[in-house]
């Protein structure tokens, strides 16, 4: 077995981000807001929280909006259906990426942010399967530095186990 170890690893990305109006909320994502609100979505999808919450764009991220197929959208958010808005509207077509079944809940530091030493957690500064051992990691063993906590303190604690 291997001893936990830190990996650090710098990410190039490159993507054409394709003309689009000034980005402002419309009325259909304002209705998706409210609608996760009243049907009890309103919190952080990886660590619960209630605090500083944030609506993001989860299948088609909205400045790319001019380039998504909204078919394929449609059945992205069918297949990854994390408050069941896909299946439940699956009959109806998807025409914005403002619609419910786009949109994931996720608290300022799970979407945009990251820790006070420098380690990004948010879902658009890390890759996929690192963001989202987050919310799939036992109950006080995640190894992704979280908001305040130190490299140090989660190597102790992955390697104490």
């Amino acid at each position: 077995m291997l001893e936990a170890h830190v990996i650090k690893r710098t990410l190039t990305e490159i993507v054409i981000d394709p003309s689009h109006a000034e980005r402002k909320e419309s009325a259909e994502f304002r209705r998706s807001k409210e609608r996760l609100k009243a049907d009890g979505h309103y919190k952080c999808w990886i660590c619960g929280t209630t605090e500083n919450l944030q609506v993001h764009h989860f299948g088609a991220e909205w400045s790319l909006e001019n380039v998504t197929d909204f078919e394929k959208l449609k059945v992205f958010c069918e297949e990854w259906d994390p408050y069941g808005y896909g299946r439940l509207l699956r009959n109806l077509p998807i025409t914005t990426v403002d619609d419910v079944r786009n949109m994931l809940v996720l608290c300022q530091e799970h979407h945009t942010g990251g820790s006070k030493d420098g380690a990004a957690n948010g879902i658009h500064e890390i890759t996929f399967p690192v963001w989202l051992i987050q919310k799939l990691a036992k109950q006080g063993e995640d190894p992704v530095p979280q908001d305040g906590e130190s490299v140090e303190n989660v190597v102790k604690k992955i390697t104490d186990l």
